[in-house]
C-alpha cells in the first residue's frame, strides 16, 4: 500500500506553553540565586555548590523543554524515546556544571566564557530531546533557525552570567530575564527550524497522558529546583546571620555589650561629618577608682559582674544625643551633642550620680569612683582621635587631683601630662633596648681618703631630650611599673662592670622599695653575681626605711637572705622620712648613709650638726660605719671628720662618672686643709 505524505502545520496547547514560561522564570530565579552562594564560597564547599547549581539549571531547563514539547500537537503519533530523553537531562546537567564554575571566576572574561558553556548545554539537551520526540513521518530542518537558536542560546545565557558580575538585586533581576530568555528562545526557535511531513495520520498521545506527563515532570522538577533554592535561602541567611553576628562582637565589647572603641570612634567621626542639627559636642571619658579593690578582694569574675552592672547603669541614662562605649579594662568614653551647655553638665550631673549607690551583688558590695575628663569639639578641635585623645589628658589629671570632679582639657596643664605619658612610653623603650648607662660616684674614708666603693648611678641619654636626670625618669618608672625591670638592669649591668674593673672595689646599687617586695629579687641577686662573677661581699645594696615600712616581715626575711649571701646592707638617706631607730635595732645594717638635707646646712645651722654628731656617735654605738652624702665644701669635710663621720661621698672627691676617681687624687683632697681645697675640684 502506498503512503500519502503530507506536511502539516502546528499547533500549541497555550496552557502548557504558559507553564512551560513559568517553569523557565522560576527555575531561572533558583539557578541566579545558586550561582550567588557559588561565588560567595570556595574549596570544597563551591564544588558542592556548583554540582547543586548544575543539578537545578539542567533540570529546569530540561522540564521547560519537555513541558513545551508537550504542549506541541502533531497529528501524527508520537513516541518519546525514554534513554534519549534522559540523556538530554544529563547533557544539560553535565555541561552546566563547568559552566558555573567557569562563570563563578574572578576574570572579567569568565561571565562570558561560562555563560557561553551553560548556552550550549542547553541547546545540546534541546536537540538531544527533539532527537527522542519519534513521529510517524519525515522529519527536515531549517539549518538557519538552528545556527539562530543556538546563537540566542549562548549569547542571551552569556549576558545573563556577565551580568551577575555586578552585585546588587538589579543584576540578579536582569540575569533571571535573560537566562529565562535564553531558554524560551532556544526553544522556541528550535521548534521553527522542524519540519514534519506526516506519512500516517493518528491523534498521537492523548490529552490525559499528556497532562500527566506535564505534571509529573512539573512536581519533579518543581521539588528537586525548590529543595536546591531552599537550600541556597538558608545558606544564604545563615550566612547573614553570621555576617550580623561578627560584625556586632567586632563592634562591641563582649562583655557589657556596650560599643566598643572601634565602634566609638566611627560614631564620633560620623558626628564630626553630619552633626546632627547639634551645634556643639563634647567627648567624655570615665576611668574607674577602686576598681582594683573590688578585683583584688573578690576576684576577677566580680570584677566582671560590677562592669556588666556599670554598663547596664551607664545606658539607662542616655538620652537623644548621647552615646557611651567601654573602651577597655575600666576605661569608658561617651560622646555628647548638645545645643545648651546646662545639656551637657545635666549629663555629666547623671553620669556622676550613676556612682552614689553602691553595687549590690549576691556575695558582695562595692561602691567605686570615676574619674572623668571632658573635651570639647568646639573649642579642641575637630579630629576623632585627637578629641579622645585630649580627653584622655583630661581624665589623667582628674586621677592624679584625686578629683571626683570633671576636669575639662586644659592645653597647658594637659600638656604636662601628655609630655609624662611621652616620656613613660619612650623609657619602656630605652628598657627593651638597654640605652641606659651607670656613672658611678666614689666614696672615701675620712680622713685617709681611702676609697672604699662607687656607688652606680643610672643615667639615661634621651635621643631628642638629650640627658634625662633620674629625679624625673625614676619616679615615673615607680607609678607605671617599669621599676622593676629598670631595677634588675641597674644591678646586673653594675655587677658585670664592676667585675671588670682593675681593682676589687665594692660598688652600691639603689634598690627601689617596689623591688625588695619583689618575691624574686634574691634570686635575681644570686643570678647576677653568678653571671658577672662577683664575688657577694663586693656588692652592696642600698635602701631606704620606707622600702621597709610596707611590709617589715618580708623586708626584712628579704635583708637577711641576702645578708646572708655575703652582700652588705646600707640604710640610704637617714635622717629624712621616718628613721625609725627600731629599724636598726631590728636589723644589724653595715652602714647608714646622712642624708645630704642635713650635710648642705652644718655649716651655718647648730641643729643639723648635732643631728650629724648624734647620728655618728649612733652608728659607734651599734658598730654601723656612717657615710655623709653631699659633701661638696671644704668646710663641710671639716666639720664631718670633727664630729666622727667614718666616710664620705659627694661632689668635693669626685662627681658621678663612667670612669673611675685617682686613689691618689682623692687621697690629696682629703689632705689638704679646708681653706686650700677650692669648690671646682673634680676626679681624675
Amino acid at each position: 500500500m502506498m503512503r500519502v505524505a503530507l506536511c502539516i502545520a502546528r499547533e500549541h496547547d497555550l496552557r502548557l506553553v504558559a507553564l512551560a514560561l513559568l517553569v523557565c522564570v522560576i527555575g531561572s530565579a533558583a539557578s541566579v540565586q545558586l550561582f550567588n552562594r557559588v561565588r560567595a564560597s570556595s574549596g570544597h564547599s563551591r564544588l558542592g555548590w556548583v554540582i547543586l547549581a548544575a543539578v537545578s539549571a539542567g533540570t529546569m531547563v530540561w522540564a521547560t523543554h519537555f513541558v513545551a514539547m508537550m504542549a506541541f500537537r502533531a497529528a501524527t503519533p508520537v513516541v518519546l524515546d525514554p534513554m534519549l530523553t534522559l540523556g538530554s537531562l544529563l547533557a544539560a546537567m553535565l555541561l552546566a556544571a563547568p559552566g558555573l564554575a567557569i562563570a563563578a571566576r574572578q576574570q572579567s572574561w569568565a561571565g562570558v566564557a561560562g555563560g557561553s558553556l551553560i548556552g550550549a548545554g542547553i541547546a545540546v539537551m534541546h536537540y538531544i530531546g527533539m532527537a527522542a520526540y519519534r513521529v510517524d513521518g519525515i522529519v527536515t530542518w531549517d539549518w538557519r533557525y538552528v545556527a539562530a537558536s543556538v546563537a540566542l542560546s549562548c549569547g542571551l545565557t552569556a549576558a545573563a552570567f556577565q551580568d551577575l558580575k555586578t552585585q546588587g538585586r538589579a543584576a540578579s533581576i536582569r540575569a533571571v530575564g535573560l537566562l529565562s530568555l535564553a531558554v524560551a528562545a532556544l526553544h522556541f526557535t528550535g521548534m521553527a527550524a522542524m519540519q514534519i511531513t506526516v506519512l500516517k495520520l493518528g491523534n498521537g498521545l492523548s490529552d490525559l497522558t499528556i497532562d500527566a506527563l506535564v505534571v509529573t515532570t512539573t512536581v519533579a522538577t518543581g521539588i528537586i529546583v525548590g529543595c536546591a533554592a531552599i537550600s541556597a535561602l538558608i545558606d544564604g541567611h545563615t550566612q547573614s546571620e553570621s555576617y550580623r553576628r561578627l560584625s556586632r562582637m567586632a563592634m562591641h565589647d563582649g562583655l557589657t555589650d556596650l560599643s566598643n572603641r572601634t565602634s566609638f570612634m566611627g560614631e564620633l567621626e560620623q558626628r564630626f561629618l553630619i552633626n546632627g542639627g547639634y551645634s556643639c559636642m563634647a567627648v567624655i571619658v570615665l576611668d574607674l577608682s577602686r576598681f582594683k579593690v573590688v578585683n583584688d578582694t573578690y576576684g576577677h569574675q566580680a570584677g566582671d559582674q560590677l562592669l556588666v552592672a556599670l554598663a547596664a547603669r551607664l545606658t539607662a541614662i542616655l538620652e537623644t544625643g548621647e552615646f557611651i562605649a567601654r573602651l577597655g579594662g575600666d576605661e569608658f568614653a561617651a560622646v555628647v551633642s548638645y545645643d545648651d551647655p546646662d545639656e551637657l553638665r545635666h549629663f555629666l550631673a547623671r553620669l556622676r550620680a550613676v556612682f552614689e549607690a553602691p553595687f549590690v551583688f549576691e556575695r558582695f558590695t562595692a561602691s567605686v569612683g570615676t574619674n572623668i575628663g571632658v573635651a570639647l569639639a568646639n573649642h579642641d578641635g575637630f579630629d576623632a582621635d585627637a578629641l579622645l585623645a585630649k580627653a584622655d589628658l583630661a581624665m589623667y589629671r582628674a586621677k592624679s587631683a584625686h578629683s571626683t570632679e570633671p576636669c575639662y582639657y586644659d592645653a597647658q596643664m594637659d600638656d604636662a601630662v601628655r609630655e609624662r605619658r611621652e616620656l613613660i612610653a619612650d623609657l619602656r623603650t630605652a628598657l627593651d633596648a638597654a640605652a641606659f648607662e651607670l656613672h658611678y660616684q666614689v666614696q672615701a674614708i675620712v680622713p685617709s681618703g681611702e676609697i672604699t666603693g662607687y656607688e652606680a648611678l643610672i643615667r639615661w641619654r634621651h635621643p631628642t631630650r638629650g640627658m634625662v636626670p633620674p629625679a624625673m625618669f625614676v619616679p615615673l618608672a615607680e607609678k607605671s611599673g617599669d621599676i622593676v625591670p629598670l631595677s634588675i638592669w641597674v644591678l646586673r649591668q653594675a655587677c658585670f662592670e664592676a667585675a671588670a674593673w682593675p681593682n676589687r672595689y665594692p660598688v652600691a646599687v639603689n634598690l627601689s622599695p617596689i623591688h625588695l617586695a619583689d618575691p624574686l629579687l634574691i634570686e635575681t641577686v644570686r643570678s647576677a653575681l653568678a653571671d658577672s662573677g662577683l664575688a657577694p661581699e663586693r656588692l652592696s645594696l642600698e635602701l631606704t626605711e620606707s622600702a621597709i615600712i610596707h611590709d617589715r616581715r618580708f623586708a626584712l626575711e628579704q635583708l637577711r637572705a641576702l645578708k646572708a649571701m655575703g652582700i652588705g646592707i646600707a640604710l640610704d638617706d637617714f635622717g629624712v622620712g621616718y628613721s625609725s631607730l627600731d629599724v636598726l635595732r631590728s636589723f644589724p645594717f653595715d652602714r647608714i648613709k646622712l642624708d645630704a638635707s642635713f650635710v648642705a646646712e652644718i655649716e651655718h645651722d647648730d641643729q643639723a650638726v648635732s643631728i650629724l654628731r648624734s647620728v655618728a656617735m649612733l652608728g659607734a654605738t651599734l658598730n654601723m660605719s656612717v657615710l655623709a652624702e653631699g659633701v661638696e665644701e671644704a668646710a663641710q669635710l671639716a666639720i664631718v671628720v670633727r664630729e666622727g663621720c667614718s666616710a664620705i661621698q659627694g661632689y668635693l672627691i669626685g662627681k658621678p662618672s663612667r670612669s673611675l676617681a685617682d686613689p691618689e687624687h682623692v687621697r690629696k683632697i682629703m689632705s689638704l686643709k679646708p681653706h686650700v681645697i677650692v669648690d671646682d675640684v673634680q676626679c681624675a
